[in-house]
């Protein structure tokens, strides 16, 4: 593959291709205001849909330059440069930064040495990998330098793994050559042609994020359906907890299980105490001192403050924008959302974005094909041990719902029952008494003493 050698440019190119290469996350101005958002579930039944409505809502304000969406993790976890995962990825990206300068050289034994070290370090630090940007990277560098060396046969298998990490990774044209576009885009289409297989993810304590190749797909429990054969990155996520991953496998001929066993972090309950006692403050205007409270101690000048109910498909949710300092209500938005709606997403992003801006919040449009992109909002189930504690599988629609008794009328209560059961009997013996005595006489007995 000698075109290679037509293009000295070719290091030069691989540092500016990696800046282009990975869609920058949601923009957060420099002069956007510190806000934090919170969609608290008023009960365990509704904790996976306020997990779902809680990534939404920050996603969507991320998107606005008024907002500095915080890290509400970060700033929960406090000092984390002891932590394992941290230090592999932070020894993984100097590795990296070594191994290009190699390869930049043209050092390429070495280049490749110090990248197949990179790629031990990133399986160390699944957990604080994020997009996974250096693992692509290492890859990528460690495919040319193989075919800088000769080696098409690794060369190919590192393309695999950036296919497998991601397909929707392509090459620019501009950038690279047309002998290692052509190779990469024959292994994507291999890659896509690959048998596939499912995983059902759990985690406890459930309602955590799911991220698989670094890509956001739901709220455990959640199952990931056509994924190609073999070895993924999984990671998950959750308030007050730390951030678990590993490498997971996939297989054509059986559906894989796994669950996530979170770590609370320090003062995880703390945590969770204070925003419960939020819950029934989310109306209140002016806002009530423990909210602002709350929200001096993270640190924020804005705050969004949701509730969740669901009972079934139907997600009750009442949300405001609240301004810290001074304290006031800047909006306030109820609705009701259906978790399978097929414009879910839509009416969700509405109603977040209706806080700071005006917009309609569309209806629910059940019927049509929901989007994939809600991500797990309920979960496929044949029978109740498909589904999470707190879950029952409807045999109506074939998914996971929250089982939530209705509340019972006082007519469904025992002691009425025994008091209208004890009633009746009084009722009956007083009725047979009476009878009996105003029946005729029919004859008598004198005794005689």
């Amino acid at each position: 593959m000698t075109p290679l050698r037509h293009y000295p440019t070719l290091p030069l190119l691989f540092s500016l291709c990696t800046g282009v290469f990975f869609q920058a996350s949601p923009s957060r101005a420099d002069g956007g205001q510190p806000t934090g958002v919170f969609v608290l579930p008023v009960d365990g039944f509704s904790e996976k849909s306020a997990a779902i409505l809680n990534h939404l809502a920050r996603e969507n304000l991320a998107r606005d330059p008024q907002f500095a969406v915080q890290d509400v993790r970060a700033k929960l976890e406090g000092d984390v440069s002891g932590d394992a995962a941290l230090k592999a990825l932070q020894k993984a990206q100097a590795m990296l930064q070594k191994g290009k300068e190699q390869y930049d050289n043209l050092e390429l034994d070495a280049a490749v040495d110090e990248l197949q070290k990179v790629l031990s370090e990133i399986d160390r630090a699944i957990p604080r990998m994020g997009e996974g940007r250096e693992y692509v990277d290492a890859l990528l560098y460690l495919g040319a330098a193989y075919i800088l060396s000769g080696d098409n046969e690794r060369a190919t298998e590192s393309f695999r793994l950036v296919s497998m990490y991601d397909r929707r990774r392509s090459l620019d044209p501009k950038l690279f050559p047309p002998s290692i576009i052509e190779l990469y885009s024959k292994v994507k289409d291999e890659v896509g042609t690959a048998p596939v297989g499912t995983l059902l993810v759990r985690s406890n304590p459930p309602g955590a994020e799911v991220y698989l190749n670094g890509v956001y797909k739901g709220i455990a429990p959640v199952q990931l359906v056509k994924v190609p054969e073999g070895k993924h990155f999984l990671r998950l996520e959750k308030d007050g907890f730390r951030p678990w991953g590993q490498k997971v496998e996939f297989f054509a001929t059986h559906e894989e299980s796994v669950e996530a066993s979170l770590q609370p972090v320090s003062g995880a309950e703390a945590f969770k105490a204070d925003t419960r006692k939020l819950l029934d403050k989310v109306d209140d205007d002016p806002p009530a001192a423990e909210v602002v409270n709350f929200a001096r101690t993270m640190g924020l000048s804005r705050l969004v403050l949701a509730s969740v109910k669901q009972r079934g498909d139907e997600v009750s949710c009442a949300v405001a924008l609240i301004q810290v300092d001074p304290p006031r209500r800047l909006s306030y938005q109820e609705t009701s959302l259906n978790l399978v709606a097929s414009n879910f997403l839509a009416q969700a992003d509405a109603l977040f974005t209706s806080l700071y801006r005006k917009v309609k919040i569309p209806t629910a449009e059940v019927g049509g094909r929901r989007s994939d992109s809600v991500g797990g909002a309920t979960q496929r189930c044949n029978t109740d041990s498909d589904c999470t504690t707190g879950e029952v599988c409807d045999a109506a629609s074939g998914r996971c719902i929250p089982y939530a008794p209705p509340a019972q009328r006082f007519y469904q209560k025992w002691w009425f029952w025994t008091i209208v059961g004890g009633g009746l009997a009084v009722a009956g013996g007083v009725a047979a008494l009476t009878w009996y005595l105003l029946q005729p006489a029919r004859g008598s007995i004198e005794f005689t003493f």
